[in-house]
């Protein structure tokens, strides 16, 4: 399942239902929550570049990998961001390197922090991976010998012939982290803005 952030006012526990809820009040409640997700988005999308090196395309569109995926609504004052799950090919993040030329290729996941992979190479991929998201349906991969192995094997698909496809984090990952660090902010924004659409802004 993918990274899920919520948002939901709190502090009614005293009602039955919100049906008991003045129309005026879950109205300044729903229109609160809904702008808390879309800053929270935006934030999040700030915080997950700052820490890993995905292109501006990645959140903009149809295809965001970060997205609003539920707002509040009459009845259920709730407001949902979404992460992408799927695992990002290393070949994203590839700034040197040609299409089946050994010799190694230069990667930079994080901003500033390039890693020269000596023995990595670019291959093209026969068919789009569903569970992959790779960049022109390319993908990184190493020929490891009988026996050999890789420090970190979590982060590797087996292909055939002792070929492994190498990949990083996923949005889902990075946003996680970022989640938690942005809802002291996105919390009192929440809270700034019901009480000043209700008229109590202190």
């Amino acid at each position: 399942m993918a990274g899920l952030y919520a948002f939901a006012v709190e502090g009614l526990s005293t009602l039955s239902s919100l049906d008991d809820l003045p129309a005026k009040i879950e109205q300044a409640a729903r229109r609160a929550v809904n702008a808390a997700t879309d800053r929270a988005r935006a934030a999040a999308v700030r915080g997950v570049r700052q820490q890993v090196n995905f292109p501006a395309s990645y959140f903009t569109g149809d295809d965001s990998r970060l997205r609003v995926s539920k707002r509040p609504s009459t009845g259920d004052l709730e407001g949902v961001v979404t992460g992408r799950q799927r695992p990002t090919s290393l070949a994203r993040f590839t700034t040197s390197g040609s299409v089946g030329t050994r010799g190694g290729v230069t990667v930079e996941v994080k901003s500033g922090s390039a890693r020269f992979m000596r023995r990595a190479f670019l291959i093209r991929l026969r068919a789009g991976n569903a569970d992959l998201d790779t960049k022109s349906n390319l993908g990184l991969a190493v020929r490891l010998k009988p026996g050999e192995s890789l420090s970190n094997k979590r982060n590797m698909i087996r292909m055939s012939n002792g070929l492994y496809l190498l990949y990083g984090p996923s949005v889902d990952q990075v946003f996680r982290t970022v989640a938690s660090d942005i809802s002291p902010e996105i919390a009192d924004f929440l809270e700034a803005e019901f009480l000043r659409l209700v008229g109590l802004d202190l």
